[in-house]
This record gives C-alpha cells, structure tokens and sequence, in this order.
C-alpha cells in the first residue's frame, strides 16, 4: 500500500490535536493511539540538545520512522496517515528529508491564547500514564534515555516553588538559558515564535502544493468551510466524510487572552508582536 503521509505541523496548544482527531474520525484515516511519537523522530539524535534537528542527522532516524509509518498502517489499513508531534515545527526540514511523500497542514493560533495555554501546561502535573503510552512506541534502547529524563523532570517541578517542569512541549535552542532568565510568560511566549518562525522558514522554500495553511480562529468558526477547502488542496473528498460526532467536539477558545490582559509583560508581547503580525493578528488589539 502507497504511504500517504499527512503531517500536522503547529506549535504546542494551538489545536493540533483537536485538528488530528478530527481527521482521524475519517473512515480509512488513522493515527497512532498515543498523543505524539516525537520518541521515534529523535531516534539516532536523544542527545541532541534542542528539537531543531537538521536533515543532515536525520541518518539513524530514517530508516526507523519509516518503518514506523509502514507498521501503523498496516496496523489499522488505513489509506491516510496522520501524524502529529509538535516539536516537528522546529524541524520541518528534517521531518521532510525522511518523509518526502508527505504532506503538511500548517496550523497557526493566536499566540497570546497559546502562551496562556502553555503556561498552565508547563504548570500540570506530570502523567506518568501519558508518558507510559509514548514510551510503548519508543524505540526500545531509547527508553532508558527518557525515562531518566522524566525523573529529572519530575525532581525539578517538586523542588520548584512555582510547580514549572524543567521541561514542556518543544525545546527551541537556546531554551535552558533562556528559561532560567525569564518569566513563565516569556518564555510560553518565546516558544511558540520559535516554533512559528521555524515553520514559517521550513514553508517558504518548499513547494506551495505540499502545504495547506490553517488559521485556529478560523477552523473553529467554521470547520466545514476549512475542511472542505482542505479535500480540495488533498484531491479527496474531506468535509462530508467527517462525522457529525467529530465536528461537534469543536470548541472554539480563541481570544481568552484578553481576559488575562495583565499577565503578559512587555516582554513576552514584544517577542510575539512581529510574528503574529506576519500572520495577519494585531498585536495591539
């Protein structure tokens, strides 16, 4: 069977996931049974200090997530093939140069609502059960590596006096140091640029036909509209194929950031106002 990869790229709370179930309630559309498998696109890299990856390490890493795609899908004999991992953001090229079939939806959310959603993400407590499910689909001499690193994670956040993890959600280079010299908030705030900026590069060189961009806002408005317009960027027929169910799961968050106006300083705002202008939100509004 022909892979068919659909990727999902976006930063961490933009509705990513609510973008994948919703495609994988898609008869012949599936996923694996776990959040992400950013365990198995780092293979061959678990040292590697960010999740930056460039093509040029992508050697052990090839092999192994092929064959990752190949088992899911003749696991659940499905046409599609959606995945999800956050930190791909930061590595649209990597993911790319070991998956060239596949292609992209780029989703975008205002980033003030995404460092609210982060901030309380970096926050939560750390589910073991979460992790047990990534970890199922690991590669097993892996294991140790993230199992450790879950321990530290887990010392940090019980000795912090503000409950943050040590670390959340995608590592930006340069993401210790700068966490260690700014507030929660800068930081969320710096996260999703990253991710952004990265992803923004990532698409500009590419082919305009392997990538269809989503606005969070606008998805949630209207989700039949988007859905219908992805089917024809994907030459199949989406919109009316989604059930009914899985549409009305979708809740539309957008904007809750104005509630919470005090909580962002100067800084976070300016780290995030050239971006969200690039994708058509006012930063001063």
């Amino acid at each position: 069977m022909t892979m068919r990869p659909l990727v999902i790229i976006g930063a961490g709370r933009s509705g990513t996931n609510m973008l994948r179930d919703t495609l994988t309630a898609i008869p012949g559309w599936a996923t694996w049974p776990c959040d992400e498998i950013n365990l198995i696109w780092r293979h061959g890299n678990t040292n590697w200090p960010d999740d930056a990856i460039p093509p040029a390490a992508a050697g052990a890493a090839r092999p192994y997530v092929r064959r990752a795609f190949d088992r899911i899908q003749r696991a659940t004999t499905a046409s599609v093939i959606v995945e999800k991992t956050c930190a791909n953001s930061l590595r649209v090229p990597y993911v790319d140069s070991i998956i060239p079939e596949a292609r992209y939806l780029y989703l975008v959310r205002d980033g003030r609502d995404v460092t609210l959603s982060a901030m309380r993400r970096w926050t939560a407590g750390i589910e073991p059960a979460y992790l047990l499910r990534k970890l199922r689909f690991a590669p097993p001499g892996d294991i140790p590596h993230y199992a450790l690193r879950f321990l530290e994670n887990r010392w940090h956040q019980m000795r912090s006096t503000s409950r943050r993890q040590a670390l959340w959600g995608p590592r930006f280079p340069g993401m210790n140091s700068y966490a260690a010299a700014h507030e929660l908030v800068e930081l969320c705030a710096r996260q999703w640029a990253e991710c952004v900026l990265a992803s923004d590069a990532a698409f500009s060189v590419m082919p305009q036909e392997k990538m269809f961009a989503i606005r969070y806002e606008e998805f949630v408005s209207d989700p039949g509209q988007i859905l219908e317009r992805l089917g024809q960027w994907y030459g199949e027929d989406v919109g009316s194929r989604v059930p009914r169910s899985a549409l009305a799961t979708i809740r539309d968050r957008g904007g809750s950031w104005r509630q919470s106006r005090d909580l962002f300083t100067d800084t976070a705002l300016d780290v995030m106002a050239p971006v969200l202008k690039v994708h058509g939100y006012e930063p001063s509004s």
